[in-house]
């Protein structure tokens, strides 16, 4: 990594290398199975799988998640998604602040939007004012497409290599930290099967104005091995969909239980019929056989920022990328109903607060840590390579045999 630590022009010099290194890093965690498996058979060890979403620009803290949280016996891949896997790989380079205010204002548009979920989100969509105090605000805009682009390399991997899956996939920012010991202590006894998916931070809006959950992508979101068959399996809707079936190029991943339950044509009757409903505009993009992270990855790259000035009314993307992730598992059953009672007759209320880590009124739980990371925390964002390093540190003094 130490090629890398220079600018960012100096970075893109080399494509091919850094590419190439990039893959190094992820695969240095990834283990081989060469025994085919294309359902979610359940496993004797606990199993988790990480998605970083990173940049090539700080590969420094790419680095430090892989000597540190992905060095703990319960994880077994270790995937990045990075501006390399979009899809198109030059936006951050290619698009202009104008770009960006461009998108920023055809997207706070809301006339003629008659979805309430999508006219609520557009008017929450990142003004120009906001943008401009960004770092990188080019950069921002374009990795609002790349959890997905991640999810979609994940996916190819469990089938092109017939891996089982995880008992959870965790997706987060690659200044994200988890202690991986807490989290096996918290996780290892719960039954995996059960769609579930928790947020570390959950964002909840205005109840009087819309019930709308997202994961606050900071604090990543846990992905149960129940949640990872809905995700992965193929969906038909006849009626709906494009007479063409999609390939994504493996096996379905069918669970033992569905398969032998009608809950199989319960659930596809409920998939067709929000996608029927076509909150946001995602109807358009789906063709039989796809799964739902074909769809989330073709609902959010298809429409390019560079073509900003091409776009109709009729598209165009304009959603943040985790407000992605909570309406397609909220919306399309991906987790199992919350427990809260107060929400008992909102059926897409799916999405799950980790330990009651929630921003409403004011930031509670694991959503305080932000930007200070305290040791023995279980979730952090905006932890520095240092602090990762020196964290870890402390827990393999105490635990020598939980760590590779």
């Amino acid at each position: 990594f130490e090629k890398f630590q220079g600018n960012a022009e100096d970075k893109l010099k080399h494509p091919q290398e850094l590419q190439s290194n990039i893959r190094n890093l992820e695969n240095s965690h990834l283990l081989k199975d060469d025994t085919p498996h294309y359902r979610a058979t359940s496993s004797s060890s606990f199993t988790v799988d990480i998605l970083s979403v990173a940049s090539i620009n700080q590969l420094d803290l790419l680095h430090a998640q892989q000597s540190t949280i992905a060095t703990h016996t319960s994880v077994r891949n270790f995937f990045n998604a990075t501006e390399i896997d979009d899809a198109d790989p030059d936006c951050h380079t290619d698009i202009t602040m104008q770009h960006v205010e461009s998108v920023s204002k055809f997207c706070r548009n809301r006339r003629n939007v008659v979805s309430p979920v999508l006219r609520y989100l557009r008017s929450q969509y990142a003004n120009t004012r906001w943008l401009g105090k960004k770092k990188n605000p080019t950069g921002w805009l374009c990795a609002q497409v790349r959890p997905y682009s991640g999810l979609r390399k994940a996916q190819s991997h469990y089938l092109q290599t017939g891996q089982e899956l995880p008992d959870y996939l965790l997706i987060f920012d690659d200044d994200t930290y988890y202690n991986m010991e807490k989290f096996q202590m918290n996780f290892a006894s719960v039954d995996s099967s059960i769609e579930k998916v928790y947020s570390g931070c959950l964002v909840r809006s205005p109840i009087q104005t819309i019930n709308f959950t997202f994961p606050f992508g900071g604090f990543g979101s846990i992905l149960s091995k129940g949640a990872l068959v809905r995700l992965f399996g193929k969906n038909q809707c006849p009626e709906l969909g494009t007479n063409d079936s999609f390939n994504n190029n493996g096996s379905d991943y069918i669970s033992i239980e569905e398969k032998e339950s009608s809950s199989t044509e319960d659930s596809s009757s409920a998939f067709c019929g929000r996608l029927k409903e076509n909150n946001v505009g995602e109807l358009k993009y789906f063709t039989n056989g796809m799964s739902l992270v074909d769809l989330m990855y073709r609902y959010s790259s298809t429409e390019r920022y560079r073509d900003v000035n091409k776009w109709t009314r009729n598209a165009g993307f304009c959603m943040h990328s985790d407000w992605v992730l909570g309406y397609f598992v909220n919306y399309y059953n991906v987790s199992t109903h919350v427990a809260e009672p107060y929400y008992k007759n909102v059926p897409h209320a799916r999405l799950e607060s980790y330990k009651g880590s929630e921003i409403y009124r004011k930031p509670t739980g694991f959503c305080r840590n932000d930007p200070t990371c305290e040791k023995d925390t279980e979730i952090c964002h905006r932890a520095t390579p240092e602090w990762m390093e020196m964290e870890t540190k402390r827990w393999k003094l105490m635990a020598p045999d939980k760590f590779k």
